[in-house]
């Protein structure tokens, strides 16, 4: 019988917790799920410390009420402004030509995290760009092919050690036997892209409520991961302070933006605040600051692959992932644009749940499947 996961994601503005299980047809069966609003975190700062505390109790305290197991086991994804990668190459010499093993892989990545260490951060994961056998042979599993010695280039992945002891205290305290921590990057890039499609480099753009990340992916591992604090609830905070309204009302605005359309003088959004108030937006205004807002980021992003791609930028795939932009109509299109690039949905391939906004949590829980 499949085992049941419990996933923490901790986003820039709400943390979800989810318990599923792996279903047939590769599908998820979600036993229950909850969501809470809470201050969120920027340049990797949680803004309210204290009350992060309370916001997980409300969290489990929600999925505790449906899910009347006990959870014993919690995975938490660690966001990409609390991480950092770093590569390695490291290499093994046989005394003779033979197979290679599972065991000698495993001996390349045990040999590498022997050998790194930052102050203040953690080791959460070591995983293979690509192995090299002594004839030069490039492979991404090298397990059963004959060689006398053995290379990989490897990406590894560290959380910072505050981040790790603010949520094992805190879990702790909610009577959570055991904590695992998986990188949420890392997660989302494994379950949107196929495992061909990792073969070249690739880059995963999620933008989410206040952070954007950039994840360059190869093989089973990234190459680099940059994030910055800006997404879409700037966008939002840009039509409140524009549109001179209220932020609740700037959210309702924003989904109405269709940034396809190009709106004469007398086209409008119609707007009825929170107040019970009918008011005219301008379309073009509108669009024009969330075009502004959109640009921005874009500016940052593509800096960003300047910076940190190490070679054929043009032709590296783009996916995004997120609900900063995904859910803005047109919004992707517009990004596109924006970027100079073309732009495809990064989406998990699980039926009824194949959305930009959940490959970060569903990337957890198939990590967490996995693991488990």
């Amino acid at each position: 019988m499949a085992e049941d996961v419990a996933v923490v994601e901790i986003g820039s503005s709400k943390l979800s917790l989810l318990v599923a299980q792996r279903g047939v047809n590769n599908i998820f069966n979600i036993k229950a799920r909850a969501q809470v609003d809470y201050a969120g975190f920027i340049e990797g700062e949680f803004i309210e410390n204290s009350l992060l505390e309370d916001a997980m109790a409300s969290l489990f305290s929600q999925v505790t009420s449906v899910y009347k197991k006990k959870i014993q086991k919690v995975f938490v994804g660690v966001p990409a402004e609390f991480s950092k990668v770093t590569s390695a190459r490291e290499q093994i010499t046989f005394k003779f030509k033979r197979v290679v093993r599972k065991t000698d892989v495993q001996a390349l990545s045990e040999n590498v995290s022997k050998k790194i260490s930052i102050d203040d951060m953690e080791i959460l994961s070591i995983n293979p760009i690509y192995f090299s056998l002594d004839d030069n042979r490039k492979t991404s599993s090298p397990v059963g092919l004959k060689a006398e010695k053995i290379s990989a280039d490897l990406s590894v992945i560290l959380a910072q050690s505050q981040f790790i002891s603010v949520f094992n205290k805190i879990l702790s305290r909610l009577g959570i036997e055991q904590v695992e921590y998986l990188s949420e990057p890392l997660c989302e890039a494994m379950i949107v892209l196929e495992k061909e499609e990792r073969e070249r480099t690739c880059i995963v753009i999620d933008v989410g409520a206040r952070t954007t990340s950039v994840a360059f992916v190869k093989g089973d591992g990234l190459t680099n991961l940059v994030s910055f604090s800006m997404g879409g609830s700037h966008i939002t905070s840009d039509l409140s302070e524009a549109c001179g309204i209220d932020y609740n009302d700037a959210r309702n605005l924003k989904k109405q933006i269709v940034l396809s359309l190009k709106g004469s003088d007398n086209d409008f959004y119609e707007l009825i605040t929170l107040g019970g108030r009918a008011t005219k937006i301008p379309l073009s205004y509108a669009n024009e600051v969330v075009g502004y807002r959109l640009d921005l980021i874009a500016k940052t992003i593509n800096e960003c692959i300047r910076l940190f791609a190490k070679e054929y930028v043009p032709y590296y795939p783009i996916y995004l992932c997120g609900a900063g932009v995904s859910k803005i109509k047109g919004g992707k299109d517009y990004f596109a644009k924006c970027i100079g690039r073309n732009i495809m949905y990064g989406v998990p391939p699980i039926p009824a749940m194949d959305k930009p906004e959940l490959a970060s949590v569903l990337g957890l829980v198939n990590a967490a499947i996995e693991t488990n």
